[in-house]
């Protein structure tokens, strides 16, 4: 018996080094390659897809310690540190360390640490505040004056640009360093205005266009950095300025809406809204552009109690209409006329809202899905037509065409023409999470998350969809002519013909270093293109004409 018992744990112990030689490969090998898998392969929400990427590095360097630690069979000495040291760096990466710089590579985010230096526009010289003088403001055919310009979609219609930038390109005006935000710029005239963040100022700055030159700027003593909180996004304003008839107005990321004198940049009315009506902020900051309607200016403000979306009387500020009980999401609100009515739209959280567009009265809703967190809204509402609305939003839901109609009896109907989207089970195309479409000839182009999509308008049949390496990530896109320019999340200038045959790609250009992001719209008023992100502003000459110079020489 002596001996049997001697010889039971000899027998086991060489049966167990046999497993720990199995799970080996299949923990050093079989997760990788699982992950590299869905994320070249797979047609998945990219963001899902880098959720499971971290989670499977974070399970494969805790399953490796396991194995170290109760499997390998190796001295107690060895199996201590080998199985610790990369638990303990996950868990400080991971649990103490919170993402919140985001550096992307494609569609994989670079996780970051929360400490950082300090944002490069603390380091601007805050001197410029105090700049002012009076300009000749004059406006333009070309001007471009508020978010996407004078449309639903970001369009210049009458330039036909010079598409080889090898014998033409580009030509750089001038570059400057700018403070943080992702507001875009409005252009009229000879002058440029945004937003930007220096330091513990934000800012409604105003530019020549030719020259770069600040020729002056409004400061509000707020910062708003939702990195500060754990969440990734940044410092500084989101939303773009809207500049309508010789006044400026802004809509900040705590909130306030200015408006100003356009040419010397002076003060005429301001509202904190949040405290004004009742309003909280949303994850990122508020972010929708102001919308002129006759003689007012509409902001999404999110408040309750009839003051979700909000229109002030242009030359007093005071309130002309409140309606609506939803919180804004990060999309701005439209002008459109459907079934003969003027209204309102608005992409709120949870629902696509319209309001009658003289006194706010509410006519009609419909669900699409959002929160203000993980599953923004960003994207505005589209008018097609006077019965038809496109819908847009990333997270995967996709997008939607809907049919819009009044009934004496029935009221207001509003039924999908398709539907491209997972909440109702089909395949979803152009979930655009960061930015919007634009379309062209009965199709509609836009970024399906990181990847350029074409669909066709009445069927959301998808024609094709370019992974493009270098990924032109979470970008933005306008559509000049026949030729959609991209700017991309790396700040690339891509220049793709406006075909649903197939993705052709005309020129590229780096404008920015790609280590800086690149969110910001670009903004185009011939021959002038302006473009930033949240460190730089470039403007570039862009070689081309207008249609009517081609009719003038036929």
């Amino acid at each position: 018996m002596t001996e049997d018992a001697e010889v039971a744990p000899d027998a086991d112990e060489n049966q167990r080094p046999r497993m720990r030689r199995k799970w080996f490969p299949v923990l050093w090998v079989g997760i990788p390659a699982v992950v590299w898998a869905i994320l070249n392969f797979g047609d998945f929400d990219p963001g899902l897809a880098n959720s499971f990427a971290h989670g499977s590095v974070v399970a494969g360097i805790l399953g490796l310690a396991a194995w170290v630690f109760f499997c390998s069979g190796w001295s107690r000495a060895l199996r201590w540190p080998l199985a610790l040291i990369p638990s303990a760096l996950v868990v400080i990466q991971y649990a103490q360390l919170s993402p919140v710089e985001l550096v992307t590579d494609g569609d994989v985010a670079v996780v970051g640490w929360r400490w950082r230096a300090d944002a490069p526009d603390r380091l601007l010289d805050d001197a410029a505040v105090e700049v002012g003088k009076s300009l000749e403001w004059q406006t333009t055919p070309n001007d471009y004056p508020r978010f996407l310009g004078d449309g639903y979609w970001a369009e210049v219609k009458n330039v036909a640009l010079d598409t080889d930038w090898t014998a033409s390109p580009p030509r750089e005006v001038w570059r400057n360093k700018i403070g943080a935000g992702w507001s875009a710029f409005a252009i009229v005239g000879d002058y440029a205005i945004t937003q930007e963040q220096r330091d513990e100022n934000e800012l409604v700055t105003c530019y020549s266009v030719k020259t770069g030159d600040l020729v002056w700027a409004h400061a509000d003593e707020v910062r708003w950095d939702p990195g500060g909180t754990g969440a990734l996004g940044y410092a500084g304003p989101r939303a773009t300025p809207t500049v309508y008839e010789g006044k400026v107005f802004s809509h900040g990321a705590t909130g306030i809406v200015n408006c100003l004198d356009a040419r010397t940049g002076e003060l005429l009315w301001s509202h904190d809204t949040l405290e004004k009506h009742g309003a909280t902020n949303v994850h990122w900051g508020k972010s929708g552009s102001p919308l002129i309607v006759d003689d007012m200016v509409v902001v999404s403000v999110g408040g309750p109690d009839n003051q979700s979306v909000v229109a002030y009387k242009i030359e007093s500020g005071n309130v002309a209409w409140a309606s609506g009980k939803y919180q804004s999401s990060y999309a701005s609100p439209v002008l459109a006329e459907l079934a003969g009515v003027r209204q309102v739209l608005s992409v709120d959280e949870g629902f696509v809202t319209s309001r009658r567009a003289d006194d706010g009265k509410a006519l009609w809703e419909f669900p699409w899905p959002s929160g203000s967190g993980s599953n923004a809204a960003s994207s505005q509402p589209l008018l097609l037509s006077d019965d038809r609305v496109f819908v847009s939003k990333g997270y995967g839901l996709g997008s939607a065409l809907m049919h819009v109609s009044r009934g004496a009896e029935s009221g207001w109907q509003i039924q999908p023409a398709w539907r491209g989207t997972r909440q109702y089970g089909e395949k979803p195309v152009l979930k655009t999470k960061m930015g919007n479409v634009v379309i062209h000839n009965g199709f509609v182009y836009g970024l399906d998350d990181i990847y350029l999509q074409c669909v066709e308008l009445e069927t959301g049949k998808k024609k094709w969809k370019e992974r493009r390496k270098p990924k032109i990530g979470h970008g933005q896109i306008m559509l000049i002519g026949d030729v959609i320019l991209v700017l991309s999340e790396q700040g690339e200038l891509i220049l793709v013909e406006a075909s649903p045959e197939d993705y052709n790609e005309l020129a590229n250009l780096q404008a920015f270093p790609e280590t800086q992001i690149t969110w910001n719209n670009p903004a185009f008023s011939f021959p002038y293109l302006l473009v930033r992100n949240a460190e730089e502003a470039v403007c570039y000459e862009l070689s081309g004409e207008t249609l009517l110079e081609v009719a003038q020489k036929k």
